[in-house]
């Protein structure tokens, strides 16, 4: 099980180093990698919402789909918790502890956890994929968004934080894709190859987005932060083994599974891009996800090895 998942990530930082070369070239500056990112959270990433959705319909699967979504947002909740407290007692300060709470529950479920559970389970642990990346999205643009707007000027209203959640394209895209899957819904031909076009540039952009903006980090500084570390090890440790014990009283089989596992990857390829939205600190938002991104090449097979055995 731990070799797909080590080929899967070694892809994952080759892309990461095309982006890096990018940069260092002049090939693609930090405006249009900027771009790259809302290409990939307005057109990539809904559209792959729709196609994984694109299945014959299970009562079944269907049950299990609504239980991970609930199981999913409680596992966010919980872990946002357990980073909140850790961040003061490191005595952050309040916008700090809010991207290190907010980022770390918020996992690269999108750009590295679709490929990993193609990998690992095939089309069967797709739609449970689906399930924790919409319910993700809706923690990202409702306590995500509170905590990395701590300290910060940019405060929401309860009702532009709902609206936010819910009416954004990633939800509304996981929405027609549910909608398609219930009444047994299939695309059209066109439509759909078109779909599946795009949904394929999610990992490839998302990669070379990371990549570009770490070209301008300085790498040896970061691997001396003692935070990241810390960091990573909640991310990619602790909380799989949280989920793998709190989740499996609400779970079992293939969609606990999947859960553990995409709750063990690295901090999201979007996070940057969420920060600098909400005010926060991009740059130290990069961090986390490179660092644990490198870390989880060792970290995931060890999880999908030990915890996630049939």
């Amino acid at each position: 099980m731990a070799i797909p998942v080590i080929m899967q990530l070694l892809t994952m930082v080759i892309l990461m180093v095309v982006g890096i070369l990018l940069h260092k070239k002049k090939f693609l500056s930090t405006p249009n990698a900027k771009g790259l990112s809302i290409v990939l959270t307005r057109v990539a990433v809904p559209c792959n919402m729709i196609v994984l959705m694109q299945r014959e319909y299970s009562a079944e699967i269907f049950g299990g789909f609504l239980k991970t979504c609930g199981t999913t947002f409680l596992m966010c909740c919980l872990g946002a918790l357990m980073f909140f407290a850790v961040g003061k007692i490191k005595k952050m300060s309040l916008q700090e502890v809010g991207l290190f709470s907010g980022g770390g529950v918020y996992s690269n479920v999108i750009f590295m956890g679709q490929p990993l559970i193609m990998a690992m389970y095939g089309a069967e642990g797709l739609i449970f994929c689906v399930a924790v990346m919409f319910t993700c999205n809706v923690f990202l643009f409702t306590v995500c968004s509170f905590l990395f707007n701590l300290g910060g000027e940019n405060k929401k209203t309860f009702g532009k934080m709902m609206k936010d959640a819910f009416l954004n394209l990633i939800c509304l895209a996981a929405v027609i894709g549910v909608l398609c899957f219930v009444f047994s819904i299939r695309l059209p031909a066109p439509i759909f190859d078109a779909l599946q076009f795009s949904a394929n540039t999610t990992v490839c952009l998302s990669m070379i987005y990371i990549g570009t903006l770490l070209a301008a980090a300085d790498v040896r500084r970061i691997f001396k932060d003692k935070i990241v570390y810390i960091f990573s090890f909640l991310t990619l440790i602790i909380m799989p083994i949280i989920t793998k014990l709190i989740a499996g009283v609400f779970l079992h089989g293939l969609a606990l599974n999947v859960l553990v596992i995409l709750m063990g990857t690295p901090a999201a390829a979007a996070l940057p891009s969420f920060a600098e939205l909400y005010g926060n600190d991009e740059k130290r938002a990069s961090e986390y996800v490179f660092v644990s991104t490198i870390l989880s090449v060792f970290t995931l097979p060890l999880v999908a090895q030990f915890l996630c055995r049939a």
